[in-house]
């Protein structure tokens, strides 16, 4: 563990700011001590230590505002000689009976909160070595039997006594230098965690998209966990389904299948898949589309506020009984929906469940992970906690999105988005000299079909009719409500103008046959369509150019009698 340039900056010029203290503090102690206690020493030893703690605290002031400075290195310098003075001090002060001997417990601690864990027992095992080697040296005289206090051996002679204070004092040493490192590293993470969390969030600020907030998301959760690659499995609520796509390759994973994937998005809990076991052959698939054999499954939810048997407010008799439960949601148990309806099946549950509009699961990240490794799920489970807003606020920016392109009532793109792609179209036919086709579709006499049978059933043939259309043309093909009972079809990938009106014969062909309800109520007994068709380049070079075209052939569709294709005249 080691933190940024700048927060052991700080920490350094705390250190150095806590040392000026220490020194002020030791010097006024003597002096108060000698003076109350009318003890006659020599303060030489202590101007000597204290001036040497003061040189070395100028030095350590001035290279600390250097910006080249390798400020760990800096900081083991200045431990280590802080501690070979705090040797010589407690030499000249009393051996084991000296105050200064406790110092090293303190430069243990300074030393497990700026530097990794490591240092913290390297300067243990120093704080231990130091005092032990000058006072054994002074003990058999290398060094001279000196001190300030009193003149008697520096080593007891008991050898209990000498044991009893050599292991409280090893003890203590290693047991802080053991918890400061385990606390510093626990802070370190949360401070991690947190920076994480504050670079995600104004990440996320930065952008609406879903592609965009997922990528940025991957990035953190493989930032945080270690995992080689990263994937996300959407949810489908129309299909019920989980799906993944992966170089080209795609899979669904039914919602109604029990797995570890829908187990952990139903359940909202995280869970790790080793390729043995697996509960079902959809984990074997995603493992090997993935190529590894271990992988980790995180749960992303939508933000809410509370959850949805509060909201309905459901009776005990109902599922709120089940909302304690350890072993998933409440409806995965109750024999109720939340809203009170008698369910007797999981399907119907899920079905009705999924369709709800508080239900909160978004879909899934999966982690590819080395074998052996063992990733923080908690703090993954609280980035996607703090990000589950962002994504929500994302999908329902795509919905908006998509429904300000889509009409409401057919679920076709609109006229303004069908103009749009018209334009690109034409755009792109002219610069890789491709041709296209347009078809203009009116329902012949639709105005008779809703006096005769009402708006709401003219709504069922307008949505008849859409579905009829969208089914017969390729996905390549746009298909658009025009506009009241007109649609509009923009034929692509190089069709001219006799392929065009094959296609609108055989859609006309098509409508004519199709039984739709309430059909004997036009005058012919039959629902039809008249058709306008224009291709570009041949009947324009513009949008407006091949849609008046398209509509001219129309008006003389409907004109000749209706129910019929017209291709539009050459442009004079």
């Amino acid at each position: 563990m080691m933190m940024n340039r700048y927060d052991l900056k700080q920490r350094l010029t705390w250190l150095v700011k806590l040392r000026w203290g220490g020194i002020l503090g030791v010097l006024v102690v003597t002096h108060v001590v000698r003076e109350l206690a009318v003890m006659s020493f020599s303060l030489i030893p202590v101007y000597a230590i204290l001036g040497a703690a003061s040189l070395c605290n100028f030095i350590y002031s001035w290279r600390l505002k250097s910006s080249n400075e390798n400020l760990e290195r800096l900081a083991l310098v200045q431990i280590a000689i802080d501690q070979l003075i705090l040797a010589f001090a407690v030499y000249f002060s009393g051996g084991c009976d000296s105050p200064f001997i406790y110092f090293f417990i303190f430069h243990v601690v300074i030393s497990g909160i700026i530097l990794p864990g490591q240092y913290a027992f390297a300067f243990a095992g120093s704080a231990v070595l130091l005092p032990a080697v000058v006072l054994w040296l002074k003990h058999i005289g290398v060094l001279p039997h000196y001190g300030i206090f009193k003149n008697e051996p520096m080593l007891f002679t008991n050898m209990e006594v000498i044991a009893s204070y050599g292991i409280a004092f090893v003890s203590t040493v290693l047991l802080t230098a053991y918890f400061v490192t385990y606390l510093s590293k626990r802070l370190h993470e949360r401070n991690e965690e947190v920076l994480r969390l504050y670079t995600l969030s104004e990440r996320l600020r930065s952008s609406i998209r879903l592609n965009e907030v997922i990528t940025i998301i991957e990035d953190e959760l493989r930032g945080i966990t270690g995992a080689s690659s990263s994937f996300y499995m959407a949810i489908n609520k129309e299909r019920r389904v989980l799906s993944l796509t992966i170089d080209g390759q795609e899979r669904h994973i039914p919602l109604i299948d029990k797995n570890s994937f829908t187990d952990a998005l139903l359940r909202g809990v995280p869970a790790i898949i080793d390729r043995r076991p697996v509960s079902s052959d959809y984990e074997l698939n995603v493992l090997d589309l993935l190529k590894t054999k271990r992988c980790m499954v995180l749960p992303v939810m939508a933000a809410s506020i509370q959850p949805c048997y509060e909201y309905f407010h459901c009776s005990d008799n109902q599922c709120a009984a089940y909302k304690n439960n350890k072993e998933g949601r409440c409806w995965q148990l109750a024999e109720t929906h939340c809203k009170g309806i008698i369910l007797a099946n999981y399907i119907d549950k899920l079905a009705l469940c999924v369709s709800c509009e508080l239900f909160t699961p978004i879909g899934l990240f999966i982690l590819n992970l080395p074998q052996e490794y063992l990733p923080n799920m908690d703090a993954s489970m609280r980035l996607l906690g703090a990000a589950g807003l962002a994504v929500s606020n994302a999908l329902l920016y795509e919905k908006t999105m998509q429904l300000s392109k889509t009409d409401g009532l057919t679920g076709l793109k609109n006229h303004r988005e069908f103009k749009e792609s018209l334009r690109s179209e034409i755009l792109r036919s002219k610069r890789f000299k491709r041709s296209g086709g347009l078809l203009l579709i009116d329902i012949d006499h639709f105005k008779n079909y809703n006096d005769a049978n009402g708006h709401p059933q003219g709504d069922i043939l307008l949505k008849k009719v859409a579905e009829l259309i969208k089914d017969n043309f390729k996905d390549t093909d746009i298909v658009a409500r025009y506009g009241g009972e007109e649609f509009a079809v923009l034929l692509l990938e190089s069709v001219d103008k006799d392929q065009a009106v094959l296609v609108a014969e055989r859609l006309k062909s098509m409508v004519d046959w199709y039984k739709f309800p309430r059909e004997q109520t036009q005058p012919n007994g039959k629902i039809t369509v008249s058709i306008g068709v224009s291709c570009f380049p041949d009947d324009g070079t513009t949008p407006e150019e091949i849609l008046q075209a398209a509509d001219e052939a129309l008006y003389r569709a409907k004109k000749e009698g209706r129910n019929r294709v017209v291709a539009a005249a050459p442009p004079a």
